[in-house]
């Protein structure tokens, strides 16, 4: 992959869509109650995309999810490397949200067990943490517990900045995250892990494996493409191709991705 860095402009803030690389996975992992003939193209085993999001408000960059790390996959580890190379040093990130904390997005928090954002204050939702806490061998405790006196819990949806709005959009985790961004009349909605792949959109159902409450999935993918919809929202979406940004037309199938092309 040639591009990593993609920067845009939303209204007054800069945006910048980064990778951390890609993740090997499974297509039978990847693609759970999906109809062959949407994903017959996709090879059993395949590299998924690792996109995340850098915000700047002009007084706070925040950063969305951390990457999965190079220390988990030698395929990934790429966000630091390409904050760097866009002028951004992990000391200036101000605040971390965490969608939720699958490894894929936590796994970069810490470098060498030490935290990777030493000034950043990390937010996530209390359903989240409560969920992986319970689970003291799990990966995503070990990744959390180090960071538990710099994270902040919610319990509600919050704007935590002007125009940046953090809401619950459960069923793929307990307390899965996406963010709702507006800024002089331009909309992005970030999804996250609510959508899996562009093909998919034809499917709703089709769910990462991993997904841990599919019913209550299906039902805030379905919500949150309706509001898409009728927001005409840039969308951007952790594991499509990158950069992860496009916009969605309704069809007789269900809905279309249109990409965002980058140069």
């Amino acid at each position: 992959m040639t591009n990593q860095i993609h920067p845009f402009q939303l209204g007054a803030f800069k945006l910048m869509a980064i990778s951390d690389g890609a993740f090997p996975v499974t297509r039978d992992f990847f693609f759970a109650e999906t109809p062959d003939e949407l994903i017959q193209h996709i090879p059993t085993q395949f590299r998924a995309p690792l996109n995340f999001l850098l915000i700047d408000s002009g007084d706070k960059k925040v950063l969305v999810d951390t990457g999965l790390g190079y220390e988990h996959s030698p395929t990934a580890g790429k966000l630091l490397s390409n904050l760097k190379a866009a002028g951004i040093d992990p000391e200036d990130i101000q605040t971390v949200i965490i969608t939720h904390a699958h490894l894929d997005h936590t796994g970069g928090m810490l470098t060498n067990g030490k935290p990777t954002f030493p000034h950043a204050q990390y937010i996530m939702h209390k359903e989240e943490w409560d969920v992986w806490t319970s689970q003291p061998d799990s990966n995503e405790y070990k990744q959390l517990l180090p960071l538990k006196n710099q994270i902040k819990l919610l319990t509600e949806n919050k704007e935590i900045l002007p125009g940046i709005r953090l809401i619950h959009t459960p069923g793929h985790t307990a307390g899965h995250l996406s963010l709702s961004i507006f800024s002089e009349g331009e909309h992005l909605m970030l999804a996250s892990d609510i959508l899996n792949y562009p093909t998919t959109l034809e499917h709703l159902p089709s769910h990462i494996r991993a997904e841990q409450t599919p019913t209550q999935a299906l039902e805030t993918r379905k919500k949150f493409l309706e509001e898409a919809s009728s927001k005409s929202a840039l969308l951007f979406v952790c594991h499509y191709p990158f950069p992860g940004l496009g916009r969605i037309e309704r069809t007789n199938k269900g809905w279309k991705w249109i990409p965002v092309l980058v140069q």
